[in-house]
């Protein structure tokens, strides 16, 4: 009875094992003809940069970049905005100039004396005035006019004056000295600054954005063209199999591995394919290049990766530079420095105002029109000399605006010291990064060549027997890791420079480009 049983399962052993290699067979030789149809294009996104070739130097990007990149060229208004404001405070300070022609004709009745009936009387006034005034920094007032006027009357005299004459208020207290009536226009121009620090900043981040563009779109073609080179290597694993199984050295349901790999391969390619291409539309919209076809533009670096020779200094040097450079950190300072305006501004604000006034004039006089002309020499004159006061009580709003400046203030300078920090902490990690990029450099070109002998090897295994495929196949995936880890490597390094120089707020000044003149 056990012996029956024996040959039943080892019947239904035989018969599960030779349904299984037909299935495998089946199954290889649909896995065989879809590979032969993926292998037919070998990339998918061809049609959508079909266009121009734009061979392209890394700083001839910067630059057309800073040229034609919409942000760049919103941003480069800002500071003539500002221009703007400090001229409408400084225009406060300009002089005036004031005119006016005053004519008038009356007629009327009016009762004289003790006679009975009314006498008709008629006057025809006129004065022609100009007068000069300025508002000085100093809180001073000066204003200097001239008129000349007269009536002509039915009744009385003609009669014409000519005035010349110069008024002066001085503030005492309220409106006293520069500090308080400059600080509008001195505010004012610290805007200025802290635009084009801002488009420092922007211009900076673009040019960073950039080269991190650059190098992405030249590390996605290497990663195109290790992809590729891997992919030819699974196909020769494949053909090499595939001559084994011929001969019979090698059991056919060892090719679904292979094939599998050569499929697997054919994703990472496509896959790397797709990163290019999003690598080419991001380098094309930050450049902005001129034409209706732009999308379509190939554009190719003309440049490799390589160690720049001003590569890193010690920790210190470049944390000084931060600290001195940062735009974002300039920014805080200069609005600090707005903070100590508005403060010196509204504490004048609780003083009383005391006004010192001169006023000083001569008059002529004559009969007719045409000899009444205002004359410095005439003996008449008019002379005033006074004081006044005023004093807001309780004062409240000056008081709030005082202790609104100085709580301000202090949140600036809070706020100044803790970007202080904050600019250490990102260059220093900025740094810290630089230095790992920089030291993968040589570990992944030592990791390449050791996995290349490991490949090399395991192929030379399998050629005599020693080896399978899977162990071939695998040599050959570490194989080309450690060439994308090599490619990627060097890329890192720049990226995490440009990274460093950007917290140091150093990368235009490192580029060669002047923030305020060359953009």
């Amino acid at each position: 009875m056990k012996i029956v049983t024996i040959i039943s399962i080892g019947s239904i052993r035989h018969s599960f094992i030779m349904l299984l290699i037909c299935h495998a067979s089946l199954l290889l030789s649909e896995i065989s003809t879809a590979s032969d149809n993926v292998y037919e294009e070998r990339n998918p996104f061809q049609e959508l940069s079909g266009g121009a070739v734009l061979q392209i130097s890394l700083k001839d990007a910067i630059f057309q970049a800073l040229d034609r990149n919409p942000t760049v060229t919103i941003q480069r208004q800002e500071p003539d905005i500002s221009r703007t404001l400090a001229s409408e405070q400084r225009a406060v300070f300009d002089p005036e100039v004031f005119a006016s022609i005053d004519q008038s004709k009356t007629k009327l009745q009016r009762f004289l004396g003790a006679q009975p009936n009314p006498i008709e009387m008629t006057w025809d006034r006129s004065r022609y005035t100009i007068e000069v005034s300025e508002i000085l920094p100093t809180g001073t007032t000066v204003s200097a006019n001239a008129s000349m006027g007269g009536s002509v009357s039915s009744l009385y005299t003609d009669q014409f004056s000519g005035i010349i004459g110069v008024t002066i208020t001085q503030a005492l207290l309220r409106g006293f000295g520069t500090g308080a009536n400059l600080a509008g226009l001195r505010k004012a121009r610290i805007d200025i600054e802290i635009s084009q620090a801002e488009l420092k900043a922007v211009a900076e981040n673009l040019v960073g954005e950039v080269e991190k563009a650059y190098w992405n779109l030249y590390l996605t073609a290497e990663e195109i063209t290790i992809q590729k080179q891997s992919l030819e290597l699974a196909d020769r694993q494949l053909q090499e199999s595939l001559e084994r199984v011929a001969v019979g050295k090698l059991p056919e349901l060892e090719l679904a591995a292979v094939h599998a790999e050569v499929a697997t391969r054919q994703e990472a390619l496509i896959d790397a394919q797709s990163r290019y291409e999003q690598a080419r539309l991001n380098f094309l919209f930050l450049l902005n290049p001129a034409g209706d076809t732009i999308w379509s533009t190939v554009p190719v670096p003309v440049e490799k990766p390589f160690v720049p020779a001003d590569t890193l200094d010690v920790i210190t040097v470049h944390e000084q530079l931060g600290l001195k450079y940062r735009p974002d950190l300039y920014q805080a300072r200069l609005a600090f420095q707005k903070g100590e305006l508005d403060i010196k501004q509204t504490k004048n604000g609780l003083l009383p105002q005391l006004d010192f006034f001169f006023s000083y004039g001569k008059t002529s006089y004559a009969k007719t029109f045409n000899d009444v002309y205002p004359d410095p020499q005439s003996p008449f004159y008019d002379a005033s000399v006074g004081i006044t006061f005023a004093l807001p009580i309780p004062n409240r709003k000056a008081r709030a605006q005082v202790k609104r400046a100085r709580q301000s203030q202090e949140q600036m300078e809070l706020s100044v010291k803790n970007m202080e920090r904050l600019v250490q902490l990102d260059v220093r990690s900025a740094y810290i990064e630089a230095v790992r990029s920089k030291q993968l450099i040589v570990a992944t070109r030592v990791t390449r060549e050791l996995q290349e002998l490991n490949m090399e090897a395991e192929q030379e295994k399998f050629r005599v027997g020693k080896s399978t495929n899977f162990l071939v196949l695998q040599a050959q995936r570490n194989f080309t890791v450690s060439l994308l880890d090599e490619a990627r490597s060097m890329v890192s390094y720049l990226d995490a420079l440009i990274d460093l120089y950007l917290m140091e707020g150093t990368l235009l000044d490192r580029r060669g480009i002047d923030s305020l003149s060359d953009l």
